[in-house]
């Protein structure tokens, strides 16, 4: 029996380089040892949809970028609240795991935290680990609305129906500041241009899975964040399934869409 994907979203930050003719960088963070699945992989921040996210008061934090565009870049995706819910989640996601928060003042400027905001995070953040209080509630309490706007929709995959526990993965790319703040406890995170990272991977540095490889090898394309935007905004997005194929030696092989044979 096949398993259904579970919904899920990942956010891939990209800044410009901060030296003068470098690439730009994204944000890769490693997998702890408790988790289950890609265990010590570095991995862009995401993770499953849930129904917090796309409940009224959380759908009402993104007047910027309402459920009906989201539906319309996401036609596949039924009704339009959850369609909207993968950008929020993939906002929630994202401050669960590295403690940034992409948020906007009621005004519409983009929120920059104070050190004190860095602290009062923080304290949000392992709050949110516990359960509770809602992500959706922190945003109320603090008076700001999700950057919903400044998520592109540029790739989506799923799992093999080999696995019993399959994802059904939307990826988000948003451009951010030079100077973001991310949690102080943090760890295990780095920024590093998308090239650079990939030669980490063929060192052995860094262990990545397939998904994440590919993304850095599309991204690693764009001399600018700019140009990765613009490129993205609304480009057709055509989803990666790959297939698990049985070899005459009778050992199993994962093909992609541009493998031989797939």
């Amino acid at each position: 029996m096949v398993a259904t994907p579970h919904d899920a979203a990942t956010l891939v930050l990209m800044r410009e380089a901060r030296e003068a003719g470098g690439k730009p960088e994204v944000l890769l963070l490693k997998r702890h040892a408790s988790e289950a699945f890609a265990t010590g992989a570095y991995v862009f921040p995401g993770g499953m949809l849930e129904a917090a996210d796309v409940i009224p008061a959380a759908q009402a934090l993104s007047p910027l970028c309402p459920a009906v565009a989201a539906a319309e870049r996401l036609p596949d995706v039924t009704p339009p609240a959850k369609a909207l819910g993968l950008w929020i989640a993939a906002l929630r996601e994202t401050f669960e795991a590295v403690g940034i928060l992409l948020a906007r003042h009621p005004d519409g400027r983009l929120w920059s935290p104070s050190p004190d905001d860095v602290i009062r995070l923080a304290a949000q953040r392992r709050s949110l680990h516990r359960t509770e209080p809602l992500f959706v509630t922190m945003m109320y309490d603090l008076e700001l609305y999700l950057a919903t706007d400044l998520l592109i929709y540029f790739a989506h995959w799923i799992t093999p129906e080999i696995h019993p526990m399959r994802f059904s993965s939307r990826f988000f790319l948003a451009p951010v500041p030079e100077d973001l703040v991310a949690a102080p406890e943090a760890v295990d995170q780095v920024w590093v241009a998308p090239e650079t990272a990939l030669q980490h991977y063929a060192s052995g540095a860094m262990e990545m899975m397939t998904v994440t490889m590919s993304i850095l090898q599309t991204l690693s394309r764009f001399p600018s964040v700019t140009a990765a935007v613009e490129h993205w905004r609304d480009a057709p997005v055509e989803t990666v399934l790959p297939k698990a194929v049985v070899q005459q030696d009778g050992s199993t092989c994962i093909l992609y869409p541009w493998d031989k044979g797939y």
